[in-house]
Parts: C-alpha cells; structure tokens; sequence
C-alpha cells in the first residue's frame, strides 16, 4: 500500500516533481525511520497505449492519495488523462476528497458560483476529465515559481511550507502540527546523532591526536629527505657541469623536482650556462667503458652530419636499443624538425667504428663496413643502394682492415677512399675514386704510405694532401686523371697523425700533440691551439679557418682567422668522433661510452641576438628604459627597445640633446603611436607616425624629468626637484603630486608594466600602485636600514611589480617583497654596476658585473639575498666588445642587454625558461643507480615530460 501517487508531465515537470516527492518523504519523517511516506513517481516516459500498464494501474489502485502537478503539457499529455480518469473513477467513492494539486504553470481558477472549474480561465486541467467531478474546491498550492528555480530548499522558506501544506494532508494533520512534529523529530534525530558523535569523537580522538603527531614528524623527516636529496643533487650537478654537461642537467632538474631550493636554483643555472651549445642530448653514455676488443682496438660510436645541417647519424656498441654487438643500427635525427627518425638497419661495422658521411643534402648515407667494403643507403628509402668493395679486407692482417682515409662529394656521386690490399702476396695501399651509380672505379693507383687526407669541395673536385711528402693534387669533377702534385713548403707530418682539410684546401689542420693550422697557399703555419694532448678528431667547415676538434674529453671550435678557441661541451669519456655540418651552425660528437650530443655553434648563453638594423646603442636609450632616440641634424629618430628586439616607432622635427643641463628625452605611449618629449622645460605631444605635434602646455614645466607613459597612454610621470609628478597630456593639468625631494639618497623606479612606482628617500622605501581611476596610492613603506643609502643608490621593480631591489653606494642590495614587507639583503656587497633586472617570476635579481676576464651577469636569489653564481658572456673578445651596458626587463624569462657596440641580446633567467631548456636538451631519466643513491625512499616522478 502506498500513501502517495504523484503524476505529472515527463516533458517539463520532471525536476520539480524530484523535489516535491523528496519533501514528501522528508518532513516529518521519524528520526529512526525512512522516508515518512511511501511515494510512487514514475520516472519513465509511458509510450501511447489504449489501456495504462499494468502496473502504473495496480500502483493507483493501492495508493492511498493522488498528486497532480498541473501544468498546460500535464493537461495535454494522453499518460496523464488516463491516470487523472483512473482517479476520477476510482472504486472507492471517497477518492475525490484524496485529490491534490501543485500548480507548475498555466492556471486554475475556481467558480464558487458554478460549483465547479472557471473552465474559460482554467488552462492548467483537462477540462475533458474532470469538469463537473469536484463540487468543493480540492486542495491545490502554487509552485510556478519553483517550476525553473534551483532554489527548493527543505530546511526553510516558502518551497519547504507549500511541500508541508501537501504533506500535512497526506499525514491527516494540520500544517502546523506536522511543522512542529518535523521540527521534534529534527532536535531528536539531532541530539541521537550529536551523542553517537561525541562518543566516537570521544574514543578516537587519542588515536587521532597519535596519528597526527606521527604524520607530523614523518612530513618533517619526508621534508627533510626531500631537502637534503635537492641539495645533494644540486653539488653533484655543480661539481659536473664542466665535466659532462649532459648529467650536470639531469642532476639539476632532478634536484629542483625533489625539492625547489636555492642551491637547486643556482644548480639549474649554471647547468643551463654548461649546455649553453648544446642542441639536444641525443643518447646518454654507458657510464663504463668495457676493455679494448683485441689489440689496440677501443669501443666504436660514430657521428655524422650532412654537410647542409639537415640530418644527423650516429651508432655505438653502447647502443641502448640492443644487446653488445647484437642488433646493430644507425640512428638517423632530422635537425631541422628536432625529432628522430626509424633507424637503418646495419648488419656491421669496424672494431673501432668506421667511416661515415652524408651526401650535401642528406639524402644519401655512405658507411663503412668490415672488412673495407662501404654501403650506400638511401635514406629516405632506408635501404642500401649499393655496396662499394674497396679490396678483400679478411685477408688482410688485423692493422689493415679498415679504411685509411675516406671521402664522400657533396652530390653523391662519387666516393673516395684510402686502403690497403694483397697485391700477388704482398700488402699495398691504394688511394680509389668510384662512380657511386655504377659502383665502377674512376681512378686507381698505389701510394708509398697511408698518411694521405681526401676531401671533396662543395663542386666536386677531389683533393688529396699527401702529409708526409708535404704534397697537394686535385682530380676534377669529370675527370679520371689526377692533377700535378703542388709541394707545401714546410708541410712534413709523420703517418698516423690525424690531419683535416678545409673545403677548399686552402687550410689544413694537423693534430695529435701539434695542433697546427697550416695555409697551403703560402705553405706556413698561421695559428692553432698549440700543446700537446690526445690525436684530435676534426671536421672542418665551409668557414675558411674554422677547426672543429675533440681534446681528449672536450668538444671545440677554434677560428684560425680569429685564432680564438671555445669550448661547445664535454663528455665523461673521451670523444671518439666530430662531424659538422658545412657552415657550421651544427656539430655533433659520440663519446667512448657511447654518448652522443648534438651542439650549435652559437652560443646559447651569450644569447640570442635581436634584430638592431639601425644600430641602437645603450646611450640611445631614454629615462624609460624602453624607448630610444636618436637626433642626427634637425630630426630625432624613435625607436621601441623590446625583447623581440629595436623596432622603428618614427621621427620627429626636433633637435634634441642629452647634456645634463639639458635633460632632454622622449617617451613613447605604450602602442607607440604618440611620444610626449621633454625638451628643456617644455613638453609637448607628437604622432610619431606622422611626425606632427599634437599640442604641450601652455607654460613650461622647470626641472622637469620625464620618467615614463602610464600604461593608460594619456599620463606621463616625472620628477621635478621637490615631488613626483602625474601630467594629463590632454589637459597638461598636474592630476597629482607625491612628495619626493631631492638628495643623495633619493631613487625612483618604475616597473615594465608602469603600475608600480618605487621611491626611495631618507633611508626608506615606498611603493605607490597605479590605477586609471584613483591615481598613485602608496601600498608599502620600509626602512632599509642598517643599509645606509645616504650617498646615492639604484632601484628596480619587477616586471609585475611584485618585487623591489635597491642598490646602495657600496654594493650592498636590499630586496623588497611588496605584499609581505619581507625585505632581506645580500649576503655580501655586489661588484656589479647600476644596471639591474628581474627575472620575469622575480625569482631572480640580475645585475651586470665587469671583472679583469670580462662581462658577466651575476643572479641573486630574491627570497634569501645569497648569490647564486654568475655567466661570464662575450668570451674573449676585445673589452670594449664584451661589455654590457644596460640590462632591461623581458618577458617568458628572458633579460634583454645592450652591450656597448650596439648589440641587443636576449638571454633566459628564469627557472621556468631553465627547466625548459633543460628538458628540451636532456629529457632522460636518472640512472637506477643514481636515483638509489639520491632518492631511495623518495617518489619524485621524471621531471620531463614525455615528448
């Protein structure tokens, strides 16, 4: 039996009908009981039908009342009549009086007069079903305002008391009484519910106080752990980074993953400045280096790059795709894409890795094989093409199975190569070119020794310097005859040292112990390295005078033009292959336990050079740090100074000189379409996309200096002897004035977004917000003492304004954090200068330094003061060339610096930038051994991303 049937229309009705069935079941409901009434609701669609379902007619048949929630759709829903029909014509003849409705939409009007329905204004019933049933008005409540609503609270207000009024018929009780009765059982059920509470509050309270106390130790020994891996971490990736800069930065991400630091911070630097060539990591190293195979025979890793730096290929033993000797494969990089490429299948090559080059294009790969056999692949086709047999290499005693000397032409199509044969029983060395097509031998001929070089220019022709006779030949690109020999005055080098020519055999490069670069032209010596040290592999590039070589463990580059050597990168173990592409933007190197690196030979660290066709220099540069200007006769030229680089705003007709009585300067509005110019004491407002004047005040301004546009692009703000001043360049009206007067200790600052001014005046430091409605206010007052700032100091904000540096007379920073008021100061006093900047997330104060080695930016942790260590830039280039001037805020991590010879330089500072570099260079995962040995016990999830 059921108390309630409720009926209703499926299309509209259905979320109010929720609600209405569960008040029904909630008020006045006993607390151990549930629910207070027993409802039927259907909740599926019926589908059209002569005679109801079974059991929708035994549920009306068994209940007790019948709930019509009225609506126009309720009144045309054929489900619905028949049920209100059901009803109508119920058995039991006191069903009329168990009939109540809750009114959703439309309306029902009742005719006292009639008896019955106003069936004219009535839109809510089916007149058809029940006119002349009711002879009394039944109980009906308005829930029209509820039919869309969310709000149907059953705690209070009116949903609660309408829901009542129904359920109180159901109940045969009043409103009231059924109010109260539910309010009782509420208070009752609630103080049942507050005892068993309390009791278990009660008897687990002990083991919870426990439990926290032991998850409070154990979060502050995990922390701990976590602290002291970071920092661990962090010193080995320090004590690497000039030794293998491939694990210095994966210990630095790994220590910043675990824990963010300030050593892990400082680690992430200087692990950036290690890899600041290096392209990508492209395989990580053994770690051990297994015993020589045979007599004098070492480990193979091989590299090469197509001379236009399009494609990379590399193999190892140590390659970690297979078993040792087993599944052997070359590794193919697209450079220019950044990704690898499916790898060729290669059956075999020398003990000691044998030769390998790219056609100019990449599109062809010649490779060594045993035993003197070369194959040429296609690479897009990742076959071989053909197979070149040099001589029959298995017969030959182990010292002469490989290739000597090795070529391969720009185009392809010929190949040329140096070994050794068994001539009627005895041994002899060949120097033979071959058509690559064909595989048929263009030139053939014996020679008294193997100390002979080959290279091939970019047009084809072949060279072949013979070092110990001192001799240079050539062998045009159609020709099967060699040239006359051409004698190198002075050029005597024994067999067996490695020696490299340059792509137009002007230059020759002689290692192992000499380390010479020879001009073939003039026949001397013009430069080199010089020292001794281990055989250098080479790879010249198109650039005359540019040596690429391995010493030992370190990959360099060294100008013969400039004779100026730099470091690209190292390895734990010795380097065991170079190759470069022709101009020598890219150079890759494997080392002896495998690893294999792809470096550029641009400096990452010394930035990335901006766009600076007009040759801005820093004295251009205006009080705003971001405008620039320039007066050549009678006009100014204005230019944008951005981390994109210097971009040409306009001119204007005016002469304007820097003299310090003059203070002249220019502004540009933050889209760059006008600048305000204070000249003398006058300002004025001009187009700088047409050069004309848009008007000034009327009067001058005296001794005023224009510090910057606000960013609402009508408000300029200065400073003048006594105050801070804000000018409305529409009215040129002084919209406010902040006490600010002159003296030693007095500084001003703006931040990039020019929101946020900082003053510094009388040993304190204020900080003023700006909005476009309310003008400057001030949100922040400290005292910089014990630094005394009497005698003169600098300031900077950053980009966002969160942060403030000062700079005292001595070197001594002070760094601010605006919302707390936290100020802390550097640990000790700074070598640097004026020019200051912060990181894009104000991690970092940057600030330029100038020692006897040469420029250098040095980071400051801005939550502790410590230094975090500095990046010497501009190598050894002359001082007045490596000097940076001006350091100037950019955006996504970045700093942009004006060096004295007018170049701009855009360089990453920031952690975010850092760990992207870094990823972006060595996404591997720690070695087992070395997570175990940092992080046993710690769960700290690869800090790259998976590409």
């Amino acid at each position: 039996m059921r108390d309630l049937f409720i009926s209703y229309s499926h299309q509209r009705d259905l979320p109010l009908a929720a609600a209405v069935h569960k008040g029904m079941c909630r008020i006045g409901r006993k607390w151990y009981l549930a629910p207070a009434l027993k409802v039927f609701r259907d909740t599926e669609s019926l589908a059209a039908s002569t005679d109801l379902p079974g059991s929708i007619q035994k549920e009306l048949e068994h209940s007790a009342f019948f709930l019509y929630i009225a609506s126009p759709e309720a009144a045309a829903s054929r489900w619905v009549r028949e049920e209100l029909a059901f009803w109508r014509d119920h058995p039991d003849g006191t069903a009329h009086s168990r009939f109540l409705i809750a009114l959703s939409d439309g309306s029902i009007e009742w005719d006292e007069t009639a008896g019955d329905f106003d069936w004219d204004r009535t839109t809510a019933l089916p007149r058809e079903v029940l006119e002349g049933v009711f002879r009394t008005e039944p109980l009906w409540v308005d829930l029209r305002k509820f039919r869309d609503s969310t709000e149907r609270s059953l705690v209070r207000g009116e949903f609660r008391d309408k829901t009542t009024a129904l359920a109180a018929a159901v109940h045969g009780c009043t409103k009231d009484a059924l109010d109260s009765e539910d309010l009782r059982q509420r208070r009752t059920f609630n103080r049942a519910r507050n005892i068993a509470l309390f009791v278990t509050v009660t008897s687990t309270v002990v083991a919870v106080l426990a439990f926290f106390e032991a998850s409070a130790q154990r979060d502050v020994a995990l922390a701990r752990a976590r602290t002291s891996a970071s920092q661990a971490l962090a010193a080995r990736a320090l004590d690497t980074v000039g030794k293998d800069p491939r694990k210095a930065a994966q210990f630095a991400l790994y220590a910043h993953a675990v824990e963010p630091t300030g050593e892990s911070a400082q680690a992430m630097a200087q692990a950036v400045v290690a890899n600041d060539s290096v392209s990508r990591h492209l395989q990580a190293g053994h770690e051990e280096v297994n015993n020589f195979r045979g007599t004098g025979h070492a480990n193979a890793t091989q590299v090469a790059i197509s001379r236009d730096g399009g494609m990379l290929a590399y193999y190892s033993d140590f390659d970690p795709d297979g078993q040792e000797r087993q599944d052997q494969h070359i590794h193919l990089y697209d450079i220019r894409a950044g990704k690898a490429l499916p790898h060729l299948k290669g059956e075999a090559w020398p003990q000691d890795g044998g030769e390998m080059a790219f056609s100019a294009d990449g599109g062809l790969l010649a490779v060594e094989t045993p035993y003197n056999r070369i194959e040429i692949w296609g690479v897009p086709e990742r076959k071989v093409l053909r197979t070149i047999t040099a001589s029959d290499g298995s017969a030959l005693a182990g010292a002469f199975k490989r290739l000597r000397t090795f070529a391969f032409s720009g185009d392809g199509q010929r190949l040329a190569a140096g070994f050794y044969s068994l001539d009627e029983q005895q041994t002899a060395y060949h120097v033979a070119v071959w058509d690559v097509k064909s595989g048929r031998v263009l030139a053939d001929e014996t020679a008294a020794g193997d100390g002979i070089t080959l290279g091939f220019d970019p047009s084809g022709r072949l060279y072949a310097l013979d070092q110990e006779a001192g001799t240079l030949r050539s062998l045009a690109r159609d020709s099967t005859t060699w040239g006359a020999k051409r004698q190198i005055p002075g050029l005597r080098v024994q067999s067996g040292v490695t020696v490299s020519l340059s792509e137009d055999a002007s230059t020759a490069y002689v290692g192992e112990n000499r380390n010479e670069v020879w001009d073939l032209n003039e026949g001397k010596r013009i430069g080199g390295p010089g020292g001794e040290g281990t055989p250098a592999l080479t790879m010249p590039g198109a650039k005359r005078g540019a040596i690429y070589a391995a010493y030992g463990k370190e990959v360099g580059v060294y100008d013969a033009s400039l004779r100026r050597e730099r470091v690209l990168g190292a390895f734990t173990w010795p380097v065991r292959s170079v190759s470069a592409s022709g101009d020598g933007r890219w150079i890759a190197a494997g080392s002896q336990d495998g690893a294999v690196s792809l470096f550029s030979g641009y400096s990452y660290r010394d930035g990335t050079p901006l766009p600076n066709e007009q040759q801005v220099k820093p004295g251009d540069l205006a009080e705003d740090r971001r405008t620039a200007f320039r007066t050549t006769g009678k006009a100014t030229d204005v230019w944008a100074v951005t981390d994109e680089g210097v971009r040409t705003l306009g001119r204007l007709p005016l002469e304007l000189t820097r003299g310090a009585q003059d203070r002249n300067t220019v502004s540009a509005s933050p889209d760059g379409g006008r600048a305000v110019v204070a000249q003398g004491e006058e300002l004025s407002l001009w187009d700088l996309r047409t050069g004309n004047r848009l008007g000034g005040p009327a009067g001058g301004h005296r001794g005023f200096r224009l510090l910057a546009f606000l960013p609402d692009g009508r408000h300029v703000i200065g400073a003048t002897s006594a105050e801070i001043q804000v000018i409305d360049t529409l009215t040129w009206r002084v919209r406010q004035s902040l006490p600010h007067e002159d003296g030693q200790g007095r500084a001003e600052a703006i931040s990039a977004d020019g929101t946020t001014l900082a003053l510094v005046q009388d040993e304190a430091l204020s900080i003023w917000r700006w909005t476009a409605e309310r003008g400057f206010e001030q949100v922040r007052k400290v005292s910089l003492k014990p630094v005394w700032t009497f005698y003169g100091h600098d300031a900077v904000v950053s980009a966002d304004g969160r942060r403030v540096a000062v700079r005292n007379f001595d070197g001594r920073l002070s760094v601010l954090d605006v919302a707390s008021g936290r100020i802390v100061h550097s640990t000790y006093a700074s070598t640097g200068g004026p020019s200051m900047a912060f990181s894009s997330d104000a991690a970092f104060l940057v600030q330029i330094v100038e020692s006897g080695e040469g420029s250098g930016l040095q980071f400051w942790d801005s939550d502790t003061g410590e230094a975090r260590g500095v990046w010497a830039v501009g190598g050894t280039a002359p001082r007045r060339d490596r000097e940076l001037q001006r350091l100037l805020p950019g955006r996504g991590g970045s700093v942009v610096s004006f060096a004295a010879n007018g170049g701009v330089v855009r360089r990453t500072v920031d952690l975010d930038a850092w760990h992207k570099v870094l990823c972006g260079i060595e996404p591997g995962e720690l070695p087992r051994s070395e997570y175990d040995r940092y992080l046993s016990g710690l769960d700290v999830p690869a800090p790259c991303r998976p590409e």
